[in-house]
């Protein structure tokens, strides 16, 4: 210990009595019966314990000196009464109250009769303290009538590895932060617990998440416990928070989470909850009750989805973990969480993109807590209750060390995952409910072609309620019926234009709970144009070419295409001869999408001679037309996103009879005939 100023004998003989009295009347103080907390409740805070500590006097002359890891400075005529006591005590270190993990640094004991004229100087030597901490760190005092560390308004000074404060009244002090904790292992995905799949009567078909695909994150069987009721177990096999929500009109008659136990979640879940929507944490199960719709028509249909209410979820709850919030409740660090899951849950940006988890954390940086702060200082001031000043205390801290940009950093881990789990299609993470009803004719819907989401539930709802695929889930694609029914109940959608049945294509498969019977809606629609086209249709659009002719049996289609030949000779096929003339179509489907034609159609510009016409209507079907004048008659082809076509006229003896614009207006016909 190392001291300024010099004292005679006596004075220290003086002060190693009292300093032994002091001693002598705490431990017989801190001694008393002090009731302990019933379970759930706070533990008290650690008292300070000056048992073994040596007060040493400070008269008018000053002293400076260094017990452990404090330093106390007390100037010269800062002392104006006889001598003041000054005692370092025990190291505290960190404490659990049960609302959360803190760090308190060693007391210091201040004893005058009369406060000192010049503060006296405590610094506490804190380089082993994470930068954070310190810089969150407030100077507490002990309050021995409510037995807690209440944080002072007083300052506290933070330079190379130390805490400092000036101090001049008597009390006992020492500093005050939050404690951290390592990051939470990924959670193990969760599995529902089924005895087996079993339906009530009311329902006709239960879709979920083919276990096989990839993004099944929403792992779901139904059981039939009792009477009509119908129960989905639902699990999370996602790394990340979801909300449960049942689509319009869907609704569930209860719900029931496991799993996801602790004070935090139950705090989330009255954030995100309510009669539609139940907060499903990772790896936690919840179960939901349905009974029969009034309307069996409407789909009873619950999607798991990942947002920016979702996120921030995960975001608080990787913080509350860092900052080592408890399991005891407690409504100040109830109020700053909920201020903050505001503030983050308010973001609308799509989180399939990583930087979107950064917006989030950005708005959870910077929200305004000022009303908390207040809230919270009037607690700390007033509140004789030691729990409610340790809850208020940790909150303080927390919302200090929250608007240090810690969220940046959990944000930095969770992003991906984020992204990633956003970005899943919805048949991925939703189950589906359809109630018997009497079946509607496979071609009876009417598609919007504008919302290819909705359409595609819609053809799910006509397909999937049709007698053969009614009852306990089961592999519906490969029933050989299926297919046909595809057939027939895709006719409604001849309606949309190519690039709506394109949209309707791509949704399809991330919609249905089903790939492989996706998969057959996809290869079907493909040819839709082709299928619900007959020669009559074609003739119609080649008549510019064809007009007076009769239909010429004989021409040969390949897999996949159509071909309609017609002469001006009747009952002769394309192989006689003696046809004066003939005029043939050919319309296929070619792979190929809009980009991949343009590309085409750009390598043919630059050859010359390239044979292209003009022709605006296919043009505007982001398609090309090939046409050129043969010794027989015309040979023109026509390239649009999906489709090809080839129109042929040929004429022995007068292939003069037809002109080019004719076969531009034939070709432009047949396209949006197969086209539309």
């Amino acid at each position: 210990m190392s001291r300024r100023g010099r004292r005679s004998d006596g004075a220290r003989l003086r002060a190693r009595a009292a300093s032994a009295l002091l001693a002598a009347a705490l431990v017989v103080g801190l001694s008393a019966c002090v009731p302990e907390p019933e379970p759930g409740e706070a533990r008290r805070d650690p008292a300070p314990s000056f048992a073994d500590a040596r007060t040493t006097q400070v008269d008018g002359d000053g002293e400076s000196w260094t017990t452990g890891d404090v330093a106390i400075d007390v100037p010269a005529g800062a002392v104006t009464v006889k001598v003041a006591g000054i005692a370092v005590g025990a190291e505290i270190g960190v404490a659990d109250s049960g609302i959360a993990r803190e760090t308190f640094g060693t007391p210091v004991r201040i004893e005058t009769t009369s406060a000192l004229h010049d503060p006296a100087t405590v610094t506490w030597d804190v380089g082993g303290l994470d930068p954070g901490l310190a810089e969150a760190a407030v100077l507490v005092a002990w309050d021995d009538d409510a037995r807690v560390w209440r944080p002072l308004d007083t300052p506290l000074t933070v330079a190379d590895g130390t805490l400092s404060a000036q101090l001049d009244a008597s009390g006992v002090v020492t500093w005050a932060t939050g404690a951290l904790s390592t990051p939470a292992a990924t959670p193990d995905p969760a599995s529902p617990a089924c005895d087996g799949p079993s339906l009530p009567g009311w329902v006709a078909v239960f879709g979920d998440p083919d276990r096989s695909r990839d993004d099944a994150a929403l792992p779901s069987c139904p059981e039939n416990p009792q009477g009509d009721e119908l129960t989905v177990h639902t699990a999370s096999a996602s790394p990340v928070t979801r909300a449960l929500e049942a689509q319009e009109g869907a609704g569930w008659q209860w719900a029931t989470r496991h799993g996801a136990a602790g004070r935090f979640w139950a705090l989330a879940a009255s954030l995100i909850d309510d009669e539609r929507t139940v907060l499903l944490p990772p790896s936690a199960t919840v179960d939901v009750g349905f009974r029969a719709p009034s309307d069996p028509a409407v789909p009873l249909r619950a999607v798991a989805r990942v947002d920016a209410r979702t996120a921030t979820v995960d975001l608080l709850a990787a913080f509350a973990r860092q900052v080592s919030l408890g399991e005891v409740a407690d409504a100040s660090v109830d109020a700053l969480l909920t201020t903050l899951y505001e503030c983050g849950a308010s973001q609308t940006g799509a989180l399939t993109d990583p930087a979107a988890a950064g917006a989030v954390a950005a708005a959870l940086t910077a929200c305004d807590l000022g009303p908390v702060a207040h809230a919270l200082a009037g607690t700390i001031r007033d509140s004789d209750d030691d729990a409610a000043v340790q809850g208020a205390r940790a909150a303080a801290t927390a919302a200090r060390l929250a608007a240090q940009g810690r969220f940046d950093d959990i944000a930095s881990s969770h992003a991906e995952a984020l992204a990633a789990a956003a970005a899943l299609p919805q048949g991925g993470a939703s189950f589906t409910v359809l109630a018997r009803r009497d079946a509607p004719a496979l071609g009876s819907w009417t598609p919007t072609c504008t919302d290819p989401a909705a359409d595609s539930m819609a053809l799910f709802g006509v397909l999937a309620v049709q007698p053969p695929f009614v009852g306990v889930p089961r592999d519906i694609a490969a029933d050989p019926q299926w297919r046909d029914a595809v057939v027939t109940a895709l006719a409604p959608l001849a309606r949309c234009t190519p690039a709506q049945q394109a949209a309707f294509a791509m949704q399809v498969p991330g919609e249905w709970n089903d790939p492989d019977a996706a998969g057959v809606v996809v290869e079907e629609l493909a040819g839709l144009g082709l299928s619900l086209l007959t020669c009559d249709e074609l003739f119609a659009a080649a008549a510019p070419l064809a007009a007076g002719f009769s239909p010429a049996s004989g021409v040969t289609a390949g897999t996949g295409q159509l071909a309609c030949a017609w002469g001006a000779d009747r009952g002769k096929d394309v192989a006689d001869e003696s046809q004066r003339a003939l005029v043939q179509v050919w319309v296929s489907r070619e792979a190929g999408d809009a980009a991949a034609v343009a590309t085409r159609r750009g390598e043919l510009e630059k050859l010359p001679d390239n044979g292209l016409q003009q022709s605006a209507t296919i043009t505007a079907a982001d398609g090309y037309l090939l046409g050129s004048y043969m010794p027989t008659g015309l040979e023109l082809e026509a390239r649009v996103p999906g489709y090809r076509v080839v129109i042929t006229t040929t004429s022995a003896t007068e292939p003069a009879q037809w002109r080019m614009h004719e076969g531009i207006a034939a070709a432009e016909a047949v396209v949006a005939a197969v086209a539309g």
